[in-house]
């Protein structure tokens, strides 16, 4: 459809209710001069007359006749669709997409979540809980407008801001040699079986860093793609995992001993990124600001 015709749609629909030009131009707050170019732009889109003019009266055709009822519903639809989208504007209803760590999801998230749900009820939230990989495509390619999570590197096409930093930490049984330790260097990580995170992980670029700058010798004899999944087999025994502090507090360190990781001391950033321009929608705009209230510094 020409982006002219629901005007004229209009136009067609108040000429035909009204049975007058000059009441129909009254009414869509129009000269009798603009109305008649909507109807005639119209009748030329459509290829066809839908109004029979006098100097007296103005009647349907009988295509005129037969397109009214669906005129009138496209009308209906169309007011009650911009209604709702100024109530949307106005208030903040509507949906948002965002992308968020699991774990970061299931922790400091959960509660700004809460408050934004309470805030505002009729608003539906989608997070996308994937890898710091998968988070940041997904924002780079508007499926979603927002981030939380791990940047690797600084990209020129987001805006960022740190929200807070998470400690990296060794996790281990309770009745594990190295679970005596007040702390641990990564050095002493060497010959010891270690559960690693899959490659589209932020802890496992980060991982790697570390053992690439420090020239670390490290068995990773277990992959695996999921924080939770790690945690299982470290409290099964199969190894030792190197995880971030947060995803031991939301998995839950039953039986676990949770050791801090030393020389070099590593951090996560979690970072709250968006498309560098990006404009929120009225639902994300809120939640947005949320975030940085709740998490910021």
């Amino acid at each position: 459809m020409h982006n002219f015709d629901i005007l004229g749609v209009e136009a067609f629909v108040a000429v035909a209710d009204l049975g007058s030009f000059s009441q129909a131009a009254d009414r869509l707050h129009l000269s009798q001069t603009a109305l008649s170019r909507r109807i005639v732009k119209l009748e030329a889109a459509v290829g066809g007359k839908l109004l029979a003019r006098t100097t007296r009266s103005v009647s349907l055709t009988q295509p005129g006749a037969d397109f009214l009822p669906r005129a009138r519903r496209l009308v209906r639809e169309m007011s009650a669709a911009l209604a709702e989208l100024k109530e949307s504007t106005m208030h903040g209803y509507g949906h948002v997409v965002m992308g968020c760590l699991p774990t970061v999801a299931a922790g400091r998230m959960s509660r700004v979540i809460a408050l934004y749900g309470e805030r505002y009820p009729r608003n539906r939230i989608q997070i996308l809980d994937r890898s710091a990989t998968e988070i940041r495509q997904a924002v780079l390619r508007g499926e979603a407008e927002f981030g939380i999570s791990v940047l690797p590197a600084r990209h020129n096409e987001l805006d960022c801001v740190t929200l807070f930093r998470d400690p990296v930490v060794m996790v281990c049984p309770r009745h594990h040699p190295l679970a005596k330790r007040k702390r641990l260097a990564w050095r002493s990580l060497a010959g010891q079986p270690l559960i690693g995170i899959g490659s589209l992980s932020g802890l496992r670029l980060q991982t790697e860093a570390v053992i690439s700058e420090n020239k670390l010798s490290l068995w990773f004899a277990y992959e695996v793609q999921h924080l939770a999944t790690a945690v299982g087999l470290v409290a099964g025994g199969a190894g030792i995992a190197i995880l971030p502090l947060g995803a031991c507090d939301v998995i839950g360190r039953t039986g676990l001993c949770v050791v801090p990781l030393v020389k070099p001391t590593v951090c996560r950033a979690i970072e709250l990124f968006h498309r560098r321009g990006h404009v929120f929608g009225p639902a994300a705009q809120p939640l947005y600001d949320l975030v940085l209230e709740q998490l910021g510094g």
